[in-house]
């Protein structure tokens, strides 16, 4: 079956993803909106379906679109819709795990894990991510109401263990991509909680957050299943 302009099923899913993910980053800043959620939550649901058409593990296809849910809700205002997007990304992170280690020649989580104790970039990395979650969570804690520091720790605790698993995946795509990910997620975190409201950085910091967020999940997403 072929699309218009040449292009099978999984390219034109995959075209009108990019699409719509450039088109949100054009919206980046713009005010919240049922049009502005539908952007975003398009981008990242149709590389659930892009998983899904390339014949990628299921765990996959639930994880992006529990990460469209979450885009749905951090589309808006507010410590519910933040507390929702939260819980939904942080499944997740949960199905990665899951993910990353039922497809790892070393089987369990603490055997994958044991890998980042060999030496070698690995090792570096692994230290780099555990130091960066740790200051962040430090960081974080003495600025965020009670009522969400135990969420937030708990979700940062989380995609820490997602991104080390990450770091010993056969796949270079998955590792990146997962990096990538945590990385939109400590800016993301910093532009809510550490930065002030008017600081100038703040534009430059939510397009870095969309453009690392999307590369990050698409990068994963390519990682895995087949290419047509």
């Amino acid at each position: 079956m072929s699309l218009p302009f040449g292009l099978t099923p999984t390219q034109g899913v995959l075209a009108a993803s990019a699409g719509f993910a450039a088109l949100y980053q054009l919206q980046v800043r713009s005010q919240p909106s049922v049009p502005r959620c539908i952007v975003k939550t398009a981008s990242t649901g149709l590389l659930s379906a892009l998983a899904a058409l390339r014949g990628a593990p299921t765990l996959l296809s639930s994880a992006l679109a529990l990460g469209a849910t979450g885009d749905a809700f951090l589309a808006f205002d507010g410590d519910n819709a933040f507390l929702s997007g939260l819980t939904s990304f942080l499944t997740a992170h949960v199905l990665y795990i899951k993910l990353l280690s039922d497809t790892h020649p070393a089987g369990s989580v603490a055997a994958q894990l044991g890998l980042l104790g060999a030496g070698g970039w690995r090792t570096y990395a692994a230290g780099a991510v555990a130091l960066s979650v740790s200051g962040m969570i430090a960081q974080l804690m003495p600025k965020v109401k009670k009522e969400l520091r135990a969420p937030v720790v708990v979700y940062s605790l989380t995609i820490a263990a997602m991104s080390l698993l990450a770091l010993t995946a056969e796949n270079a795509k998955v590792t990146v991509g997962a990096l990538l990910f945590t990385a939109s997620d400590a800016i993301l975190s910093a532009d809510k909680f550490l930065v002030h409201p008017q600081s100038r950085w703040r534009g430059l910091m939510q397009h870095a957050v969309w453009v690392l967020y999307y590369s990050g999940q698409l990068l994963i997403t390519l990682g895995f299943g087949k290419d047509e």
